[in-house]
């Protein structure tokens, strides 16, 4: 089974925002005043943001797996076995992690520490999770379930 990543409004804000710094750049550096050195540069960094988080919109979701969960993030994946993991949690952080989105999972693991995931459909998630890890504690708020 497969469950969508959660993209916030704002992730696809910084999608049009580095189009709308790089883009004029790009315009004043070939048409305005040639620069090829900023040219490149502009292109350059414009081509690498946008297809990171392009990809990020487009391959973002968790996978139940026979052998356990696998997180796709855009050019990233991670599996996590089902044995590994110890406690799942609502959070609402800005740490650095495989989410699009500040409302998320954090996913503690015995042996590769707190991964941080964020799905559309949570409560789908932690009721996944619980029908194939049922040890595994959940640190849900009552009014998420």
């Amino acid at each position: 089974m497969r469950l969508k990543g959660k993209v916030a409004a704002r992730f696809y804000g910084i999608i049009v925002l580095v189009a709308v710094v790089e883009v004029p750049l790009l315009i004043v550096s070939v048409w305005i005043e040639p620069n090829l050195f900023v040219a490149a540069i502009s292109l350059l960094v414009l081509i690498c943001v946008e297809s990171l988080c392009l990809s990020i919109v487009i391959r973002n979701y968790v996978e139940f797996r026979a052998e356990g969960l696998l997180v796709v993030f855009g050019f990233m994946k991670k599996s996590i076995p089902y044995d590994e993991i110890i406690r799942i949690s609502a959070a609402k952080v800005l740490w650095s992690s495989l989410a699009a989105s500040i409302d998320r999972i954090k996913i503690k693991t015995k042996s590769k520490g707190d991964i941080m995931i964020s799905v559309v459909d949570k409560e789908r998630f932690f009721s996944e999770i619980k029908n194939r890890k049922p040890d595994a504690v959940t640190d849900l708020p009552q009014n998420e379930v």
